[in-house]
């Protein structure tokens, strides 16, 4: 059995351990602690019972993020910044490859991107209290992808052009659909908690598959 002198001096240790951490390490562990803390608590959730969940002192948090908008905005770029894969651009422009091979490469590697639970979580807790989280993230998946997707299809599919915003507008919210369906998975799994395919790759193929068999077709039928 330990004295009660050393488990005084263990339990002293342990915070000095704590307090050794270099900046860089601390800064790390406190960001990813932080994605874990409003994946399972939302944005609502105070610094305090972060700094608790850390084992440290508040002001100790707001050294290394004087706000809570700052910690949030790091959390954005960790998950949804830093992870984003820059060839999923030229996947979907390559059109030495067929577009339906190049949407399930693009769609199936995404999934992998964001079906984690930490992601759904983050996002859905997002939408309903920062929503500038969400509209940064979806204007960028608009700009770079949804938009990328309809050009390519039409030019694989003989599409006439949109000639008006509403035209445009039909279009890319056929991308969308197809596109957050994949989304909606990890929204059954980790918000529904129901079951989901086991086989993505598979799961994805096929409504890929679906979408180019009846989106192009609608959208000629539309323009001619």
């Amino acid at each position: 059995m330990r004295t009660t002198s050393t488990a005084s001096a263990a339990d002293e240790a342990a915070p000095a351990a704590r307090r050794r951490l270099a900046p860089e390490d601390r800064e790390h562990q406190i960001v990813q602690k932080a994605i874990a803390f409003y994946a399972s608590h939302g944005f609502e959730a105070s610094t305090r019972d972060l700094a608790k969940e850390l084992g440290i002192t508040q002001p100790l948090l707001y050294r290394y993020f004087p706000t809570k908008d700052a910690l949030v905005d790091r959390v954005y770029e960790e998950i949804f910044v830093r992870r984003w894969n820059p060839e999923w651009e030229e996947w979907l422009a390559d059109r030495a490859v067929p577009l339906a091979d190049r949407l399930k490469r693009y769609l199936q590697d995404y999934a992998r991107f964001i079906l984690r639970s930490e992601w759904v979580r983050i996002f859905m807790f997002a939408g309903l209290t920062r929503g500038g989280i969400n509209q940064k993230y979806l204007s960028r998946l608009r700009e770079r992808h949804f938009k990328v997707i309809a050009a390519e299809m039409r030019h694989s599919f003989g599409i006439p052009d949109p000639k008006t915003p509403q035209e445009e507008e039909d279009e890319l919210e056929l991308v969308w659909a197809m596109h957050s369906s994949v989304f909606y998975i990890g929204v059954r799994k980790w918000v529904y908690e129901q079951p989901v395919p086991k086989d993505l790759d598979r799961t994805i193929g096929f409504r890929v598959d679906a979408f180019l068999a009846g989106t192009p077709m609608v959208l000629k039928n539309a323009r001619s």
